[in-house]
């Protein structure tokens, strides 16, 4: 009998063994190499020679790896521990819609304070502190994702899992890793987009007069553009453009394949691995390390993860109870604090600014989500029924989403002079890059899980294109929809200080808005007064617009148009 072309095992390649025997060697040797012209990370600027940027892109990546481990394993604990007990979840909802509403800059005090001072200064400190700034910028999005899959899953699977006696590692490994793996993988995409997108904060600590600078693509960059070095910085753009497509053709496309076997209903036709995967498949190289090394450690995480995540009932009640406690307690001591920069010396003028540019600043962010949302619906629904262009389109969104904001400046200035539009439209077109994203994946996620019944249902009631888009996409999609302005309407947040006050070739370009006011007293003057008031009447606003608005409609939406297998 013909075995079945699925089932055959590709073909060993030895030309494709040798050229990344080769990749690899080229790679060690420029990282050992150039190790020794890398310069202190107190040093006031990095060594500009483009030949030490794949040493800075290591570096980076290595940031990123690590932070993303870590922001996977809290998302997941968090997420679980939110969908199960609602005594958590009073705590844990509301922490993570303020923290993920504070701009990267808003935990530099933390960072420099914690981290650089734990290791007296020393070179791993900064390390530690620019791996934290990197991780405020991937978690909260995994975290809402892995909440807003557990708490609409069907009731019936519900019932099942507990009917079979799935508790502790098993529920984790039969339930709730294979439900949360589709939007989890979409998500994690995103993550490392705004890992990219907020790399020159996080490898360019700043506070009033202490800066490091940490050998990496983003410093690199940042550089680059404050410098007004067009040529370096259309190098690091392109450096960063490979690193990104080739880790989709590489990583998130085949994960993406692997991810669609635990959609709960099914969703059509299964998407082929890529071209790319299927070459590099036929590497002994990689069928080595897949098997030697990524099957037993991805089993052994899994088992890890179910022991260390799903604790007893009671376990679980006192962990709340202890993490409530040093919240609490750190909610304390961060206000003692606040009070104390806030209130050491009467109100300057640009305390006294700070009303009127939040409110110019909300209106920028309204506009960015809006925006986001109008292009979002569309772009799903012309691609969900297209595993190709969909792939595709994932791929350029990524791309473009890892393009730190103000690299676009340069794009939008030409824009703004030929149709002659104002500042205020470039800062919008700014505050985009940091909310349309978020949007996008999540709408493109929840699409990609409409299950095939659904669609061949509204196919034999006869639904046209208008209507099937009323009263079949858009429900279906909510959830997924709300879940990414949630984190949207955090990220705009984030963005608004790349968009407000922009520094290029020298000179700086600002509109007014609490973005422009927390980058000058940050990076300029070092005033903790307007940073911390900046800050704590940010956080207010969005912690009332969360409450009145985003939470009951986040509920509402959850209940109402969760997909029943």
């Amino acid at each position: 009998m013909p075995t079945a072309r699925s089932s055959r095992r590709p073909t060993p390649s030895l030309p494709i063994d040798v050229g990344l025997l080769v990749f690899l060697g080229v790679l060690v040797i420029i990282v050992v190499l150039g190790r020794s012209h890398l310069r202190p990370f107190d040093a006031p600027e990095l060594d500009p020679r483009p030949v030490l940027l794949p040493l800075y892109l290591v570096r980076s990546l290595a940031r990123l790896v690590l932070a993303y481990f870590v922001a996977v394993t809290l998302a997941l604990a968090v997420g679980r521990l939110a969908a199960r007990s609602p005594f958590a979840r009073r705590i844990i909802l509301p922490t993570l819609d303020v923290l993920q509403s504070v701009p990267i800059l808003g935990f530099f005090p933390a960072a420099v304070a914690v981290f650089i001072g734990i290791f007296r200064g020393s070179a791993l400190g900064v390390e530690a502190a620019a791996v934290f700034l990197v991780f405020t910028s991937m978690f909260w999005n995994l975290a809402f994702s892995v909440y807003e899959t557990l708490i609409t899953l069907p009731e019936e699977l519900v019932l099942a899992a507990r009917q079979f006696g799935l508790r502790g590692p098993l529920a984790w490994t039969r339930l709730v890793l294979p439900a949360v793996a589709p939007n989890l993988l979409y998500n994690s995409i995103l993550s490392w987009s705004n890992g990219w997108y907020f790399l020159m904060a996080s490898e360019i600590i700043a506070a009033g007069p202490a800066r490091y600078t940490l050998p990496g693509l983003g410093s690199y960059l940042a550089q680059a553009i404050e410098e007004g070095r067009t040529d370096r910085m259309m190098l690091a753009l392109l450096v960063l453009m490979v690193v990104v497509f080739g880790m989709h053709l590489l990583i998130w496309s085949p994960l993406e394949t692997w991810a669609e076997r635990f959609h709960l209903g099914e969703t059509g036709e299964r998407p082929r691995m890529p071209r790319m995967g299927r070459l590099l498949a036929r590497s002994r190289l990689v069928q080595w390390f897949a098997r030697g090394v990524i099957a037993p450690l991805g089993q052994w995480a899994f088992r890890a993860w179910g022991r260390l995540l799903d604790l007893p009932g009671p376990l679980s009640t006192a962990l709340a109870v202890l993490a409530a406690a040093a919240f609490a307690a750190g909610v304390g001591f961060a206000a003692w604090r606040a009070a104390h920069f806030a209130f050491e010396r009467p109100p300057g003028p640009m305390v006294r600014e700070i009303p009127w540019t939040l409110l110019l600043s909300f209106l920028r962010v309204t506009a960015g989500v809006g925006i986001a949302v109008v292009l979002s619906i569309p772009l799903a629904f012309a691609t969900f029924r297209r595993t190709r262009l969909r792939q595709t389109v994932l791929s350029l969104l990524q791309i473009l989403g890892s393009i730190p904001a103000t690299a676009f400046f340069p794009l939008i200035a030409i824009l703004m002079l030929r149709l002659r539009l104002g500042m205020n439209v470039g800062s919008i077109l700014l505050v985009l890059t940091g909310t349309f994203f978020y949007v996008a994946f999540n709408v493109l996620s929840g699409a990609a899980g409409i299950p095939k019944e659904m669609n061949e249902a509204a196919a034999a009631l006869g639904l046209r294109r208008r209507d099937y888009l009323r009263r079949v996409f858009v429900p279906a999609v909510l959830p997924s929809l709300v879940t990414g302005c949630v984190t949207a309407w955090g990220g705009g947040w984030n963005a608004i200080i790349f968009s407000e006050y922009v520094v290029a070739g020298g000179r700086h370009y600002e509109v007014r808005g609490i973005g422009a006011i927390l980058d000058r007293a940050t990076y300029e003057t070092g005033d903790l007064q307007v940073v911390t008031l900046s800050l704590v009447s940010m956080v207010a606003l969005v912690v009332l617009v969360n409450r009145v608005f985003w939470d009951p409609l986040y509920e509402h939406v959850a209940q109402r148009y969760k997909l029943e297998a």
